[in-house]
C-alpha cells in the first residue's frame, strides 16, 4: 500500500527541525494517530525544549534519523537553512533506502520559499511537497489545536509524482482537520508577503496602539487587556461581513477633523508613528470610498490632511464584500 493509500494513523513520520511549528505539527498527527519516529534539533536549548512537549529524545543526526526509514519527512527548519538540510536529507535517503519499496515523501513547511529546495530529494527519488499551514505558532500546545478550520496551501513538487504529492498533501490536510488549497509554486512569494500582512503586521500594528494608549493614559499592566476587546469585535466584524461593511470609525464617515486632530497630536506625543497613520489612513480610503457613503469632496479632503496622492479607484481584485443590511458601529 502506498504512503497516500493510508490513513495517518498508519503513517510513521520524522520531523526535522522541531521547532514551534514542527512540534506543534508533530502533536496534531500523533493526536490522530500517525507514529512519530524521531525528530531533530540544531541546538540543545531547542533539543530540550522539544522533549519537554513530544516525550522523546532527539535522535543526533539525520543518519541515525533516516536509518529508522520513516515513511513522511517534515522538514521544519527556518528558510535559509532549507535547501542545506534537504540536500544532507537526500544523501541519507540513497545511503538508506526507503521503507519496503515504498517512496517516502518529503514535505516542506515554509510559505515562502520553493518547492524546488526539495529537488535533492526528488533526485534521491522521493515524492516532495511544501505544505504550509495559513496559522501562527507561538507555542506547541496551543499550536497543535490550530491546524483544526485552518487553511492549508499545499504545492506539490513537479514531475511524475506531481498528483501522488497533491492527493497526500490535501488528506493530511483533512487528516487534521484543515482546509487544503493548491497554491502555484511562483505564486508562494506573495501568498506569503499577504500572510505577513494579515498577521504579523496586526501584531505590530497592535504593539504600536499600546503605545499610544499607554502615552494617553491608560495603565500599562492593563493597557492590552483594555484594548483587546476592541480588537476581537473588528475581527468578528471583518469575519462575518466583509472588509467594507467592517470599516467603522472617523474615515469611514468623511470626519476630516478628527483625523486633522488625531494628526496633530501624534505629532506632538508620539512623532514616529505620523507616517504609520498616515499610511493606514491612505490605505484605508480604498474602502472608504467602496462604502459609497463618503462624497468625493469629503475623500478629496482626507487626502490632503493625509498628505496622500489622489485615491486610485478599487480595483477588480479587491473583496468588496459588504453587508448593506448591517449598521456602521461608531469606534
Amino acid at each position: 500500500m502506498s504512503t497516500d493509500e493510508r490513513t495517518l494513523a498508519t503513517i510513521r513520520f520524522a520531523v526535522i527541525g522541531a521547532g514551534r511549528l514542527g512540534a506543534s505539527m508533530a502533536l496534531a498527527m500523533r493526536a490522530k494517530g500517525a507514529d512519530l519516529v524521531a525528530y531533530s534539533c540544531l541546538t540543545a536549548e531547542g533539543r530540550e525544549r522539544a522533549r519537554r512537549f513530544l516525550g522523546l529524545e532527539a535522535t543526533p543526526d539525520l543518519a541515525t534519523l533516516a536509518a529508522l526509514k520513516p515513511d513522511v519527512y517534515l522538514i521544519t527548519v527556518p528558510d535559509a537553512s532549507l535547501s542545506e538540510v534537504a540536500a544532507k536529507l537526500a544523501h541519507e535517503i540513497r545511503a538508506h533506502g526507503v521503507p519496503s519499496g515504498d517512496v517516502p515523501l518529503v514535505l516542506h513547511t515554509s510559505g515562502a520559499n520553493s518547492v524546488e529546495e526539495l529537488a535533492s530529494c526528488a533526485d534521491a527519488g522521493a515524492t516532495v511537497l511544501a505544505f504550509h499551514p495559513l496559522q501562527t505558532f507561538s507555542e506547541p500546545l496551543t499550536g497543535s489545536t490550530r491546524f483544526a478550520g485552518s487553511a492549508v496551501a499545499v504545492t506539490p513538487g513537479p514531475g511524475p509524482h506531481y498528483d501522488r504529492a497533491r492527493d497526500f498533501g490535501f488528506s493530511l490536510a483533512r487528516s487534521l482537520g484543515s482546509q487544503p488549497f493548491l497554491l502555484e509554486d511562483d505564486h508562494k512569494v506573495l501568498y506569503h508577503a499577504a500572510a505577513c500582512v494579515a498577521s504579523n503586521y496586526l501584531v505590530t500594528l497592535e504593539h504600536q496602539a499600546r503605545r499610544i494608549f499607554v502615552d494617553a493614559g491608560m495603565p500599562r499592566d492593563e493597557a492590552m487587556a483594555y484594548f483587546m476587546p476592541l480588537v476581537r469585535g473588528a475581527i468578528d466584524n471583518l469575519a462575518l461581513q466583509g472588509p467594507v461593511a467592517a470599516l467603522t470609525g472617523p474615515l469611514s464617515r468623511g470626519d476630516s477633523n478628527t483625523i486633522a486632530a488625531h494628526l496633530r497630536e501624534l505629532e506632538d506625543k508620539v512623532p514616529d508613528l505620523v507616517s504609520l497613520y498616515r499610511t493606514m489612513g491612505l490605505a484605508t480610503l480604498d474602502l472608504v470610498r467602496a462604502r459609497d457613503e463618503v462624497s468625493s469632496e469629503q475623500i478629496a479632503d482626507l487626502v490632503r490632511i493625509l498628505g496622500g496622492p489622489a485615491p486610485t479607484a478599487p480595483t477588480a481584485s479587491m473583496d468588496m464584500t459588504t453587508n448593506d443590511d448591517a449598521p456602521a458601529a461608531r469606534v
